[in-house]
């Protein structure tokens, strides 16, 4: 499974969501994909999932179909892991 994190430069909001990242990126449970939306692949990939606010995460599967997300917020990592589950 994958974890897309998205984050902006200004955003006040975003530094618990890139804690929370490199969090994961430690436990090795998932795949931790880090996009900053000020950068044009960031935006890009933002625009795919319609990311209208920062942070926000997206869930994905082998396939990379999302499974859930999170937007605006950073979710803990026990709801994160519970929809691994």
């Amino acid at each position: 499974m994958r974890l897309k994190v998205f984050t902006k430069g200004d955003c006040p909001n975003c530094p618990p969501a890139r804690k929370l990242a490199a969090e994961l990126q430690k436990e090795d449970k998932l795949e931790i994909k880090s996009y900053n939306v000020d950068e044009p692949e960031g935006l890009a990939e933002a625009q795919f999932h319609t990311i209208l606010a920062t942070p926000s995460l997206i869930l994905c599967d082998e396939a990379d179909d999302e499974i859930a997300s999170w937007r605006g917020a950073a979710p803990s990592k026990e709801e994160i892991y519970k929809k691994m589950a």
